[in-house]
């Protein structure tokens, strides 16, 4: 099937088109590295950048903090790696690898890693 692509990431790495497709345990790797040396304890990288649709996957390492803030759409965490512990308006979760929280649009929301941890956010912004 033939692509489109209207968007890049550094040249090498479609964010939009017809088909996208992902090894993301190649990309966890990397970005653990990228974390461990990071002097914010933390990288990400833009996956899909379509329309109203993102997905972001994020390494964290143990204690690193995400501001609290909230976003114009719903938005799912999926923990992939270690624990994330997320505290919305509602109170707060401890989250482990293979759980996945949503968050309806205008929740706010801030997450700590309770240990080096990778997460895969989607949002779909209104």
């Amino acid at each position: 099937m033939p692509q489109s692509s209207q968007h890049t990431y550094l040249r090498t790495h479609e964010i939009s088109g017809q088909i996208l497709r992902f090894r993301l345990a190649a990309e966890d790797a990397r970005l653990r590295e990228q974390a461990s040396t990071s002097k914010a304890g933390r990288a990400g990288k833009t996956l899909v950048k379509e329309g109203p649709l993102r997905i972001t996957q994020v390494a964290l390492r143990k204690g690193t903090a995400l501001q609290g803030h909230q976003v114009a759409g719903a938005i799912s965490l999926h923990v992939r790696r270690g624990r994330l512990h997320l505290t919305t308006t509602d109170g707060a979760l401890d989250l482990a690898a293979g759980e996945l929280v949503v968050l309806d649009a205008g929740v706010a929301h801030a997450a700590t890693a309770l240990g080096d941890c990778v997460i895969l956010i989607t949002m779909a912004i209104q």
